[in-house]
């Protein structure tokens, strides 16, 4: 990492600290919006800026899967391998969530959401914040697609966020994550993005049959 992307990545992390910090960071998938899992603050404020319903809950990237799986609880082993397996990379996991986890972003519910993009910066970025931990959604007004490009970031959200991390060389792909709810008994799979059905059904039946 060059020293221009770890100054990009001080300036990131100075207005993530913001009580109402709100910024946007890129992945591997598409640039999502972020803030801290602790402000409450910054919370509401990604609702207000996407006019996201509430109803709606965020998900937790995390830095490494030890910082993600606190927050989950039950019983977890197909998570674990899943994320041994996929992590980090275009996997969603939604778990139990433990009392840990901000209500804020569960809108009601009680499952979570947990990722961890393969993309240097952002995993940077991550580990420099409470717990390697933080809210987010992809970084869009709610219901327009999601953003794989700096500039369609600052089209639609630059002048609501205090800073958009450059993608550093490392462009997100511009396809969502594949998500699997892993919380119940059976598992089920919610969406298929850039992890395709076939690769992640096989590794799911694999890990249930032993």
């Amino acid at each position: 990492m060059t020293t221009s992307q770890k100054n990009e990545i001080e300036r990131a992390t100075g207005a993530l600290h913001r009580r109402d910090g709100v910024i946007v960071i890129p992945t591997d998938t598409t640039y999502g919006v972020i803030c801290r899992l602790d402000y409450p603050d910054a919370i509401e404020r990604i609702y207000e800026l996407k006019g996201r319903d509430r109803s709606k809950p965020l998900i937790i990237l995390g830095s490494d899967p030890a910082s993600l799986l606190r927050w989950a609880t039950g019983d977890l082993r197909l998570a674990v391998e899943l994320a041994e397996r996929f992590w980090p990379g275009p996997l969603t996991l939604v778990v139990r969530a433990t009392e840990l986890v901000p209500g804020a972003i569960l809108a009601g519910g009680k499952t979570v959401g947990l990722r961890m993009p393969r993309h240097e910066a952002a995993l940077a970025l991550l580990a420099r914040t409470k717990n390697g931990s933080v809210a987010s959604t992809s970084a869009n007004l709610s219901g327009a697609g999601a953003p794989r490009t700096k500039s369609e970031v600052e089209s639609c959200l630059g002048d609501k966020v205090d800073y958009i991390l450059p993608d550093s060389g490392q462009a997100p792909a511009g396809n969502e994550s594949t998500i699997i709810d892993v919380s119940a008994t059976e598992p089920k799979l919610l969406r298929v993005g850039a992890l395709s059905e076939e690769t992640l059904m096989s590794a799911v039946n694999e890990i249930v049959r032993r």
